[in-house]
């Protein structure tokens, strides 16, 4: 018993490990980000994606939402849609300034292009997102923005 215990901490330990390491390129950063859109296998949180700035939007939006209550997002912005049946992703080519990118990613979801332009920053621990702008016709956005409307 105390063996499976142990064998059962030591996974959990070394899962998180994993699941922590620095994000060393944009590209490395957004193909683990969209990994789980494309296997359904959402087991990490995605704030550890998330620069201190977007992670503090995130946190005020929750805070002043009241229980029982949506907050700003009523969609995925990172998909920009709701649901999702993602294919051909594609991720560009990053153009970095400093410890500055931005990367356009494009993809079909249902059938329906898709084109969202990455803002990231380089953190201590690796490339975080730091916002996320959507120019399609449809549904021009930029994430930040969202949530600062929702809060004034």
């Amino acid at each position: 018993m105390r063996l499976a215990v142990l064998a059962a901490s030591l996974f959990l330990a070394l899962s998180s490990v994993a699941a922590a390491q620095p994000f060393e390129t944009s590209e490395a950063l957004l193909e683990a980000f969209y990994k789980p859109y494309l296997t359904g296998d959402f087991s990490v949180d995605d704030a550890v994606f998330r620069s201190a700035g977007l992670q503090a939007l995130y946190d005020a939006d929750a805070e002043n939402t009241p229980e029982g209550e949506m907050g700003a997002l009523g969609f995925d912005p990172y998909i920009d849609a709701q649901d999702f049946e993602l294919s051909a992703l594609h991720i560009d080519t990053p153009a970095i300034s400093g410890g500055y990118a931005t990367v356009v990613v494009t993809f079909s979801n249902f059938g329906a292009r898709r084109s969202l332009s990455y803002e990231l920053v380089q953190e201590a621990d690796g490339w975080k997102i730091d916002d996320v702008v959507s120019s399609n016709a449809d549904n021009p956005y930029r994430l930040s923005d969202i949530f600062v409307g929702a809060a004034q």
